[in-house]
């Protein structure tokens, strides 16, 4: 199924980045895990701010929490902890996979501003435009590539899930099972710039 991830512009953003590789619902039961896993990671995955540790510690929580209640319901480990693991080879490939997904970059990437670059290319003349069409189709690289992952990482999943692959879980399954899993924090709850 298609994911809710952003496709490249000619140009990256020049403000404070979004959360562009998370989706804003689930269509997939084997996506959960693999989405909790990948944020529970911290590493430009789910929505984190380089610049507010407070949100980032708080979201984080969240994203453990999900992490070991999803792994309680399905009963299948993908973190370090204890309990019934899935097959060892299935699963060294699916963090590699993960690791793999979560290197993926462009040479935009650790800009939060960049409008003094893209005056600068724009200036360029020809070869700012070569610039420009070079992004473009790094961009799609990258996105076809983490599509790819994505696509992977739910499969490895569906694989060492077995007939469990079908689960469907909801908030009531949750709630029922006695878990508690913290509520996503929200950026507008907690400081941008956090103080040093």
């Amino acid at each position: 199924m298609p994911r809710n991830s952003s496709t490249a512009s000619t140009r990256p953003p020049t403000s404070r980045p979004t959360c562009s590789t998370a989706r804003s619902s689930w269509d997939s039961t084997t996506t959960k895990p693999v989405l909790a896993y990948l944020g529970a990671q911290q590493r430009g995955f789910g929505g984190y701010y380089a610049e507010s540790p407070t949100f980032n510690a708080a979201l984080k929580a969240h994203y453990l929490s999900l992490l070991d209640g999803l792994q309680r319901l399905f009963v299948l480990r993908l973190d370090g902890g204890a309990g019934d693991r899935p097959n060892p080879v299935l699963l060294m490939l699916f963090r590699s996979t993960a690791d793999s997904l979560l290197t993926l970059r462009t040479p935009w990437s650790n800009f939060l501003e960049a409008g003094l670059i893209h005056r600068k290319i724009d200036e360029a003349g020809e070869q700012g435009l070569q610039v420009n069409r070079a992004t473009e189709r790094i961009n799609a690289a990258v996105a076809d590539a983490r599509e790819g992952h994505l696509e992977m990482l739910d499969a490895l999943i569906a694989a060492m899930l077995g007939d469990r692959a079908d689960l469907v879980v909801t908030e009531s399954d949750i709630r029922t099972a006695g878990i508690d899993i913290i509520a996503e924090p929200s950026p507008m709850d907690h400081p941008l710039f956090d103080e040093e």
